[in-house]
């Protein structure tokens, strides 16, 4: 049976020969002026932002790409197309899900779980 992980919980599992975590972040997109910057909050209430701002210190294009994308598959993206300029030609993920013993992804048994 998968366990729920909630927005700050923290899981430490043996992946290879070292330790993995799997965190629990909150994401959420907000505008700031005329760019769009994403959240995350973590475990002890940390918290940090990325931004499609290219002048930026917090623009970070693939970390970017990847958290909008993800928003918009979950449909928590209010933005319509915005942010999508930094989608690359090859649509690709670079993002390589974590299995579990059972095979199947670790966020695809948190989905399921919470239906």
């Amino acid at each position: 049976m998968a366990t729920l992980i909630s927005p700050g919980d923290v899981r430490v599992f043996k992946r290879g020969d070292g330790n993995a975590v799997v965190v629990g972040l909150g994401l959420w997109a907000e505008r700031q002026g005329k760019w769009i910057h994403i959240h995350m909050t973590g475990p002890d209430h940390s918290h940090t932002t990325v931004t499609n701002n290219p002048d930026s210190v917090r623009f970070h294009r693939t970390l970017f790409r990847d958290l909008r994308n993800t928003l918009v598959r979950e449909k928590c993206w209010a933005f319509g197309d915005e942010g999508s300029e930094l989608e690359e030609k090859d649509t690709a993920s670079h993002f390589h899900p974590v299995s579990t013993r059972s095979g199947a992804s670790a966020s695809a048994l948190i989905v399921a779980e919470r239906g």
